[in-house]
């Protein structure tokens, strides 16, 4: 008896916490939301965006170390 109490008492608080909690309803791809990008007015994927950043990042990456290349070759 004491199990069944207690059974019952489990599915509704699961009913409450589905319904005060609703994660499940939640878009977990994230990074399919678009941003706008203020200067040209497209609309970007979020990850398409970042593999942008990161593609900028490692140019300049590179260029750093060219440049301080060439400072090493001035300073012989």
């Amino acid at each position: 008896m004491l199990r069944k109490i207690r059974i019952l008492l489990w599915h509704i608080v699961s009913d409450w916490e589905a319904r005060l909690y609703p994660y499940e309803k939640e878009d977990r791809n994230d990074y399919y939301y678009t941003v706008k990008n203020d200067d040209t007015g497209e609309n970007y994927m979020i990850i398409e965006w970042i593999k942008s950043f990161d593609e900028r990042i490692q140019r300049l990456q590179d260029e750093m170390i060219w440049v301080q290349s060439e400072l090493r070759n001035l300073k012989k």
